[in-house]
Parts: structure tokens; C-alpha cells; sequence
């Protein structure tokens, strides 16, 4: 069996389990334990994994072996998963489904590393680089990459200074917020290189369609989360759900150009 055939079945096992896992967080109220705000976190990732996440990975897989654009789509929900159920191993409050979201991260884990050693990003960036709007995806990329890295800065920054936690950490009941060493360490940089690749079409640009698709389900999670702290009774955060929103939105929407447009 070779890397792609293996990460595909684990890929697809990943697909099974997490229409379990985020299933079980959407239908059954009891399931989290924690802070109501991290709740609503997890409930809004539930939703966008579910509807999501789940459909682009199948498609993604069906797709992989007669168009590079599937292979992308698969990529894009392996990187989705990888993050998230890091959060839901390490900082979500232990639950009859916590082996799950290990297992979760762990199929996420191996099968993206299995098509990374596969895979020939350079060809992929002939291909690609071709398809992207390449301008409008690299100013997003490094627009996003540069917003959210200084907004987690400025967070990490003030509450090393004062000594209290920022607002949604003490909210959701936690130490710290892995979603600033996640993106700091890993996910923002990795936007700033595929855009790099993109403006000088080298291997890295390969990453832009999954970066491009990982930050459109990311930002439906968090939409969502906002729509559920609502209904809890909190204010709803009209600005950030906007700001947020739009992100989805035009991140989408390159991500689709490059998937239906044909290389020039």
C-alpha cells in the first residue's frame, strides 16, 4: 500500500469519527463539561465541522486521484482537524468522547503527514498558482496572518503586564488559550508562507488553497460560537461576527475560484 492509499483510509476513518464526535457535541447538551463560553466555542466548531468540514474532506477524497484540487480539499480538512482536536484534546474538559478527539488527532496527524511525504509541491504550485486570484489571495493571507498575529501579541503582551488573564480566557475557564500558540507557532506562519510561495511561485504556494479553506471553516466555527453565546443571553458580537464573517466569506470564495477555474 503506498502513503496516499494509507493516508486516504485514515483520512476516511477521520471522517467517520468526527461525524461522531461533532455530531454527539450538537445533540447532546451534557456532553461538555466546561465553562459556558468554551461551550460555545466547541459547539460553534461542532456545527462547521459537521456541515463542513465532513462534506469537503469526502468530496476531497472521491476527487484526490483524478484532480489536484481534491487533494488540496483533503489537505485543507486534515489541517482543520489537526488544530481543532488539539484543542479538544488538550483544552476541552475530559468526557466520555475525550479518547475520540485523541484518536482524532492522531488519524488528522499521520494522514496529513503521510500526504506530505507523498505529494510534489512543486508541481502542485504549477498547477495552482495558475488557478488562484494570486494577488487578492496573497494580500488576504498575509492580511489575516498579520491581524491575528498582533491582536494574540497584544493579548499575551497585556496580560504579562498586568498579570490577569484577557477577558475570553478567564470567560472560558482557562490558564491560557491554545488557539495563541496554535496560530503564532503554526497556522499564521503557514498562511505568510504559502503566500510567499503564491507571490513568487515556488513550492510553498502549494499551501494557499489549504490555508485559504482552513481559515472560511475556522471562521464559520467561530460565527457560529457567536450565534450560540447569544442565545445563551449574551450581547451578540456584532462587530467581530462581521469582521469574522467576512473573512469566511471571501476566503470561500478564492478557494472555489481556484478549484473551478481552469489553468491559464
Amino acid at each position: 500500500m503506498n502513503r496516499l492509499a494509507l493516508s486516504d483510509r485514515l483520512a476516511w476513518l477521520a471522517a467517520v469519527l468526527t461525524v461522531l464526535a461533532a455530531g454527539a457535541g450538537i445533540v447532546v447538551p451534557s456532553l461538555y463539561r466546561d465553562a459556558p463560553f468554551w461551550v460555545e466555542q466547541a459547539r460553534g466548531t461542532d456545527v462547521a465541522t459537521l456541515l463542513l468540514a465532513v462534506p469537503i474532506l469526502v468530496v476531497g477524497l472521491l476527487a484526490a486521484r483524478r484532480d489536484v484540487a481534491g487533494r488540496l480539499a483533503v489537505i485543507s480538512v486534515q489541517l482543520y482537524l489537526v488544530y481543532n482536536y488539539a484543542i479538544f484534546s488538550f483544552a476541552v474538559a475530559m468526557n466520555p468522547l475525550t479518547v475520540v478527539y485523541i484518536a482524532l488527532l492522531g488519524l488528522a496527524v499521520w494522514s496529513l503527514l503521510l500526504t506530505l511525504s507523498a505529494i510534489d509541491p512543486d508541481a502542485i504550485a504549477r498547477t495552482m498558482t495558475t488557478r488562484v486570484l494570486r494577488r487578492t489571495s496573497v494580500a488576504v493571507l498575509v492580511a489575516v496572518a498579520v491581524l491575528f498575529g498582533f491582536m494574540w501579541l497584544g493579548q499575551i503582551a497585556q496580560a504579562a503586564v498586568s498579570g490577569e488573564l484577557p477577558p475570553d480566557v478567564a470567560r472560558a475557564g482557562l490558564a491560557t488559550n491554545p488557539v495563541y500558540a496554535l496560530d503564532l507557532a503554526l497556522f499564521l506562519p503557514a498562511c505568510l508562507l504559502a503566500a510567499a510561495g503564491l507571490l513568487r511561485r515556488t513550492w510553498a504556494g502549494a499551501f494557499a488553497v489549504p490555508m485559504l479553506v482552513w481559515l472560511f471553516l475556522t471562521s464559520a466555527g467561530i460565527v457560529v460560537a457567536f450565534v450560540f453565546a447569544a442565545q445563551g443571553g449574551a450581547p451578540f458580537a456584532m462587530g467581530p461576527a462581521v469582521m469574522v464573517g467576512a473573512i469566511g466569506v471571501i476566503t470561500a470564495a478564492l478557494a472555489l475560484v481556484a478549484v473551478v477555474r481552469r489553468g491559464s
